[in-house]
């Protein structure tokens, strides 16, 4: 991999290299486990359409072998064909994101291919400790052709 200079700026310049990232819903899941009516996820997305915003994540995609589907709304598991109710298509600039943390996400049974998902990106959350895990997934889902990030949890906790 090239190297590249990093980009300067000042705190009131433009920089299209900076994107931003609506986790409203997988954030404020955390609180109503994941039940939001339809109206608000499409509010939401028109709201993150007008503000411009780069990407929205939906929610998580959890394995459902782990957490019991009775006690979470759909945006704790993103499925497909859920996500395609309330936004059937996304022909805009924003992309479409899912975090998937490692040992609660299966990612080679429950994430589709590209071609077949509205999903653009899989934000995989880790900590120190589970980042061989975590460039697994990350692997298993670029090779599926998804965007890819990492979301490092507690690195404050980690003093090495």
């Amino acid at each position: 991999m090239e190297y590249k200079e990093p980009i300067k700026g000042t705190s009131i310049s433009y920089r299209p290299d900076i994107k931003v990232l609506d986790a409203t819903i997988r954030d404020g899941g955390l609180v109503n486990n994941f039940y939001f009516n339809d109206k608000f996820i499409r509010d939401l997305y028109e709201s993150n359409l007008k503000a411009g915003v780069d990407y929205m994540e939906l929610g998580y995609k959890a394995n459902k072998d782990l957490f019991d589907e009775t006690k979470f709304g759909i945006w704790k598991f993103c499925d497909e064909e859920k996500i395609r109710a309330v936004i059937p298509e996304n022909n805009s600039n924003m992309k479409l994101a899912v975090m998937a943390d490692v040992g609660r996400t299966d990612v080679n049974r429950d994430l589709l291919d590209k071609k077949d998902s509205i999903i653009d990106m899989v934000r995989v959350a880790t900590y120190i400790h589970t980042i061989p895990a975590a460039i697994e997934m990350i692997e298993a889902c670029a090779k599926k052709g998804y965007e890819t990030t990492v979301n490092i949890m507690a690195i404050s906790k980690s003093i090495e």
